[in-house]
């Protein structure tokens, strides 16, 4: 009994998650659609997963880093989130070692659309 109700739970949650598919970043891609996700690769093994919601007050873009860090080091999961209305963008960066820039990417809605970008270091 406890077998039927484990699977008739992961079954029904399955049923109402939405599938992420994700596919890999150029220079600046835009999401494929809302819920399907971007991976951006950031250098070495880090990489970032990114993918937006339509929300009552803009784009909800959501963005997991997973920053693996140097040969033995202890991997580091961020996740960062932020609603964007047209015009707005987002920046998030991983610190490189010593001497090397960090690995930034930036998130820009452009009109009802959300693009992904790897870029070199920041000037404001």
């Amino acid at each position: 009994m406890k077998n039927i109700l484990k699977i008739a739970g992961v079954a029904g949650l399955l049923a109402t998650t939405s599938v992420i598919a994700a596919v890999s970043v150029r220079a600046a891609d835009p999401l494929p659609a809302e819920r399907q996700a971007i991976v951006t690769y950031l250098g070495g093994k880090s990489s970032a997963v990114t993918y937006y919601v339509r929300h009552d007050k803009g784009f909800q873009v959501i963005t997991t880093l997973d920053a693996a860090g140097e040969p033995g080091a202890a991997p580091a999961v961020v996740r960062v989130s932020a609603v964007l209305q047209p015009g707005q963008e987002q920046v998030v960066s991983l610190p490189g070692p010593a001497g090397r820039d960090a690995a930034t990417l930036r998130i820009a809605r452009v009109g009802d659309r959300i693009e992904v970008a790897k870029v070199g270091a920041l000037s404001y």
